[in-house]
């Protein structure tokens, strides 16, 4: 087997590390500047340069010495220096219970020293204990993760790479080539600028050969496997050039290069063979290495036993004497005070009993409050959800039914206060989310012109209404495709816009975007919202984003809740930003944030739906609505008509089971709150005999509190109700799309 990067993880960045940590860390220490430093430099030196040469069992002994002399001194960090050593060596003899043993003991001092780089390496060491010698992969992989934990609280790039790789290749080893990816992608970007060696090189495109092979991307997988066989040869990386021939030689026989995967085989047995006589020179060592820690192990507990025995002798004499000058003066305190003490004891336990109690009780209360909030919240959502849905949806219908109807100014004003009302209801269980922490930024790739011409175009009628015109300027170097959540940003930029929109009349709207920085594939591109409407005073500017605070004139109805731009300031801290305020009255306000996004070349959600938009024939698709509510499956079922869709409906989940008995269907969808059979329940029993059909939640409960019960259920998808049209249709095509592939 091709053994994990050992020469990375133990010989190029251990011995470097460690002689690091030999001759900085002794600098810093604060204990005797005399023997105990010394000696504790001197055995941590001479351990150090035993396990290079793999003598081990000079390499514990000095160790074990060490050891001796920073206990005296209390050295934490160099006990954690000692232990490591004593658990690599032991590794290095291949007795893995003493070696995680000593790995265990070198973590305790590491986290008494407060070091995060010793910590990083040490849990490092244990995973690799944990991979290699007792073959417990998920321990391994705890153990990786702990590490990294640690090396990203320094930001040392050459710390984190080691963990990050280490992790890859695990998942690697347990055919988990999916989740092994992107741990596999970021190493390399670490690697190949200026992070990494040519062993690191040579065995991160190996990796990625194998998982490109394991995916038949057979070009890739040669490309990382020539890469490969380069950077090991540079280093002469014996292990490394077995495997890699091994592998390019399954390569070239799935590819049907047979006399090519001869020639590979034939190169893998012959450094096997150079390898194999090194490998008895080093068996030879650890046999001798075993046979003699053993007998000096017996040696160096007799005389770590004496010594202990005059330590103690010495301890307890000085203890009796230091106990025989201070006793009697202490005995005279204590016979004085013993009374005073005792009535002051129990008024204090009696006042901390009364405390504990009160604080119980307010806990109590606490929680019960929290979870009532969190279930008002709920209940509001879907009740008033519910009814908005039959609204919104009527008003889609009409639209489309009656063309002329979108001129009509009392059509266009329901229109509008429909998407009023469910915005007004977004913003106070939005505010909740953010203050539950419920909010969490998603990572997903999204076209930025086309995000922000989608939300002017959402506010024409309201610009229109007000005589505005909106101008919009985005910077030509901003790159197409960003990767970040275009959905918060999409809040942001809609209540900003939203009320410029609102506090300005006959007058203009900018929106100013720039990219003003760019490192690598990140660019910081800084958002400025600028009107020259009525403006805010200045005694009003340091409380515009608190929550429920509204800047209006007194003779103007400005209609809102007040917490738009307390959002706004919320959703901002979630990308690290901030806001910037300027504003004067009667002039205009301007309102400037700067967020950093990613480059990336991945198709956004739309455009990666085109192709099933040209595909799917919706004549040819029946789909099952299950809802209990009248209005909502007439509405759910019209709007699939008018593209044409075959639509059936069922009133409960035991009618759609009893219709899906007799009929086979290419998608469902499924209301999640029924009575009898709610849509959970449904799913699961669907999902017994039927594992295809794909299923879409229809919802009025918010994403996050449903997201995990649906999936688990075995629902593919969902909807939050109310919807707009092209979201729905979207969510369907996708769905669809997926069951015909």
């Amino acid at each position: 087997m091709f053994l994990k990067p050992e020469s990375l993880k133990k010989t190029v960045y251990s011995t470097i590390l460690l002689c690091f940590l030999i001759v900085l860390p002794l600098q810093s220490q604060e204990i005797d500047k005399g023997k105990s430093s010394d000696s504790i430099r001197k055995y941590l030196e001479i351990s150090t340069s035993y396990f290079s040469k793999y003598k081990y069992k000079e390499a514990i002994e000095a160790a074990n010495l060490g050891i001796v002399y920073a206990s005296q001194a209390n050295d934490y960090y160099n006990l954690t220096l000692f232990y490591n050593e004593l658990g690599l060596a032991y590794e290095g003899i291949s007795d893995f219970s003493k070696s995680k043993k000593n790995f265990r003991k070198s973590i305790r001092f590491a986290k008494n020293s407060k070091n995060d780089t010793l910590q990083s390496w040490v849990y490092n060491n244990l995973g690799n204990v944990y991979s290699e010698g007792l073959k417990m992969t998920d321990s391994a992989i705890y153990y990786y993760k702990e590490s990294l934990r640690y090396s990203e609280k320094i930001k040392d790039t050459f710390e984190i790479l080691t963990p990050i790789l280490n992790i890859g290749w695990t998942y690697i080893d347990k055919g988990d080539y999916d989740t092994a990816f992107p741990y596999l992608v970021k190493s390399e970007n670490m690697i190949f600028t200026n992070h990494g060696d040519d062993s690191a090189k040579a065995q991160i495109n190996f990796l990625l050969a194998c998982y490109y092979m394991n995916k038949d991307k057979f070009v890739l997988a040669e490309n990382y496997f020539k890469k490969a066989i380069k950077y090991a040869k540079n280093k002469e990386l014996l292990e490394e050039l077995i495997e890699i021939y091994e592998q390019y030689a399954v390569l070239a026989k799935k590819q049907g290069k047979h006399e090519m995967a001869y020639n590979f085989l034939q190169t893998h047995l012959k450094y096997r063979d150079t390898l194999f006589e090194q490998s008895k020179i080093k068996e030879n060592q650890l046999a001798l290495a075993k046979f003699s820690v053993d007998d000096y192990k017996r040696d160096l507990e007799l005389v770590k036993e004496e010594q202990k025995s005059q330590e103690t002798i010495i301890r307890k004499s000085q203890q009796i004497l230091y106990v025989l000058m201070i006793a009697g003066f202490i005995l005279i305190l204590l016979l004085i005070n013993m009374f005073k003490n005792y009535k002051f004891r129990n008024k204090a336990l009696e006042k901390l009993r009364l405390k504990n109690t009160e604080l119980r009780e307010a806990k109590i209360e606490a929680e019960a409050q929290a979870n009532l909030k969190s279930q008002f919240f709920s209940t509001v959502s879907h009740e008033l959800r519910t009814p908005l849905y039959g609204v919104v949806g009527l008003t889609s219908l009409l639209s489309e039914d009656f063309p002329n109807l979108k001129k009509n100014e009392n059509f266009k004003s329901l229109k509008f206060s429909s998407n009023y009302l469910l915005s007004l209801i977004n913003n106070v269980l939005q505010i909740n989310k953010i203050e539950s922490q419920g909010v969490k930024l998603e990572s997903i790739p999204f076209n930025l012109k086309n995000l922000v011409n989608e939300v002017v175009n959402s506010f024409s009628f309201s610009a229109n209404q007000n005589r505005n015109k909106i101008h919009v300027e985005i910077d030509s170097k901003i790159p197409e495709i960003l990767l970040g959540d275009s959905v918060r940003l999409s809040q942001i930029l809609i209540n900003l816009i939203g009320n410029a929109i609102k506090f300005t009349e006959a007058g203009n709207i900018w929106i100013r975007i720039k990219l003003i920085a760019q490192k690598y594939k990140n660019h910081t591109i800084q958002f400025v919202i600028e009107d020259d409407g009525i403006g805010i005073p200045k005694e009003k500017q340091a409380t515009v984003f608190d929550k429920f605070v509204q800047i209006r004139p007194i003779e103007k109805n400005y209609q809102g809740t007040g917490l738009g731009l307390s959002i706004v300031k919320s959703l901002l801290q979630l990308f690290d930003s901030d806001i910037v305020l300027k504003s004067e009255e009667n002039i205009g306000t301007e309102l400037c944030f700067v967020i950093t996004f990613e480059e990336t070349t991945k198709p956004s959600s739309v455009e990666s739906n085109i192709a099933s938009k040209q595909i799917i024939d919706a004549k040819e698709k029946s789909i099952l609505v299950v809802d209990d509510n009248k209005i909502n499956r007439v509405i759910t079922k019209r709007i699939l008509q008018s593209r044409e869709y075959q639509c059936d409906v069922a009133v409960d989940g035991l009618e759609a089971i009893d219709l899906l008995k007799a009929k086979t269907y290419d998608l469902i969808l499924m209301d999640i709150n029924m009575p009898r059979l709610d849509g959970i329940e449904t799913t699961k029993r669907i999902r017994k005999t039927d594992q295809t059909t794909p299923i879409i939640a229809l919802t009025a409960v918010e994403e996050d509190q449903i997201r995990d019960k649906i999936y688990e259920a075995g629902i593919n998808d969902f909807i939050i109700k109310p919807y707009d049209l092209a979201e729905f249709h979207q969510i369907i095509l996708k769905n669809l799309y997926v069951n015909i592939i």
